[in-house]
């Protein structure tokens, strides 16, 4: 508490520079959303009605800018302890993940292939000169290997942050759900580092949440602007080096913690690959499959059969909440034993099986099926 109470300054700073761009840019709509905007029809995974701005990452980015800049500028040792994450590499990785996914933001024509290759470039940098490193796993056999082997934890490392950029863009489905089911994980994270002391991780928690909370307020309930490409690569990113670095610079959280708080985006991503291939299908194929898009789908067909709405007035936000609320089960129980491995081994696999067993309930009845098959469902008026 007395951390965030000698950087209010950041954050306020941070959180209202994050607002005001969301909102300068939701309020310009008609002058650039035949660039930035993202349209229902693009494809079967959209699950909005009107055609909306998809450029909020640029709002996460100035948020946390602005809480960097206030900080340093202030100095002091909060500063100087912000500096031992080598935020300058960091940045150097991510700007051209982040200038890349903008640019699919804006053009909608970057190569998947190419934004894979960047991505994993990032994870590279973070390796190489941030010196962030995956250098446990939870295994004595693997742990040895790891430390051993450079080459084999620079390329686990690579994978780890290429994967979770990814497998964050895939659940930003939903008004704010990727907003929510961060803020939840970067809590978290920041809870735990401050247990052990680790305030370079706790301060850049703090000034990504500022980003995405300021986001937020125009993103959820009505999405009035989306994060976008740029947005959940920044989110995906932040997120794999922060997980990594706590369990690296503290030998008493357990490298499960790190997957715990991840395990809802690695889980989706992994099973609708598997799901995909298994029907013949390419594992990147788009489809309306996710955990959130059958949770819409669902409160679609109860609300046209009851004529009414889920609460908060449309099955979008409805179904954003009722997934996070989900998501945050293991990050929350993995808060309360970040160091007990076999606990958190057990979270994760418990987890899984829920993801599973909610997913197949999901599912529509085969003479609903062709429901899938649509973007955009009418729903009872308000």
């Amino acid at each position: 508490m007395q951390l965030l109470i000698s950087v209010w300054l950041p954050l306020v700073g941070g959180v209202l520079s994050s607002f005001a761009i969301a909102w300068l840019l939701v309020h310009t709509r008609d002058l650039h959303l035949h660039l930035t905007g993202d349209h229902p029809t693009a494809g079967p995974q959209k699950q909005h009605e009107h055609p909306t701005p998809r450029v909020g990452g640029l709002a996460i980015f100035v948020g946390i800018l602005v809480f960097v800049g206030i900080l340093s500028a202030s100095g002091g040792t909060l500063w100087q302890a912000f500096l031992g994450l080598s935020p300058a590499w960091l940045m150097f990785g991510l700007l051209p993940l982040y200038l890349l996914g903008l640019d699919e933001d804006i053009r909608k024509a970057t190569s998947i292939r190419l934004r894979l290759i960047v991505s994993l470039i990032a994870g590279g940098v973070v390796w190489w000169f941030a010196g962030v490193r995956i250098q446990s796993a939870g295994f004595q056999w693997l742990d040895a290997w790891l430390v051993a082997w450079p080459w084999f934890s620079f390329c686990v490392t690579v994978l780890a942050v290429g994967g979770l950029v990814h497998a964050m863009n895939i659940v930003d489905g939903l008004n704010g759900l990727l907003a929510g089911i961060t803020l939840v994980m970067l809590g978290v994270i920041a809870v735990v580092a401050h247990g052990v002391g680790d305030q370079a991780i706790v301060l850049t928690c703090a000034a990504t949440a500022m980003g995405v909370a300021g986001f937020a307020f125009m993103n959820f309930p009505h999405g009035k602007i989306f994060c976008g490409d740029a947005g959940a690569y920044l989110i995906g990113f932040v997120v794999a080096v922060l997980v990594i670095a706590l369990v690296q610079r503290n030998a008493t959280v357990s490298p499960w913690f790190a997957l715990a708080v991840v395990i809802h985006p690695v889980t989706e991503t992994l099973y609708s690959a598997w799901r995909r291939i298994r029907e013949g299908l390419r594992a990147t194929h788009p489809d309306s499959r996710h955990m959130h898009s059958l949770w819409v789908e669902r409160l679609r067909r109860q609300a046209r059969a009851s004529g009414h709405r889920p609460w908060p007035g449309a099955s979008n936000p409805a179904a954003a909440l009722r997934t996070m609320s989900v998501a945050a089960i293991p990050c929350v129980l993995a808060m309360l034993v970040p160091g007990k491995t076999a606990w958190l081994q057990v979270i994760c696999a418990a987890y899984v099986t829920l993801f599973v067993f909610i997913v197949n309930r999901l599912e529509p009845p085969p003479d609903q099926s062709s429901f899938l098959d649509s973007s955009v469902m009418e729903e009872p008026p308000q």
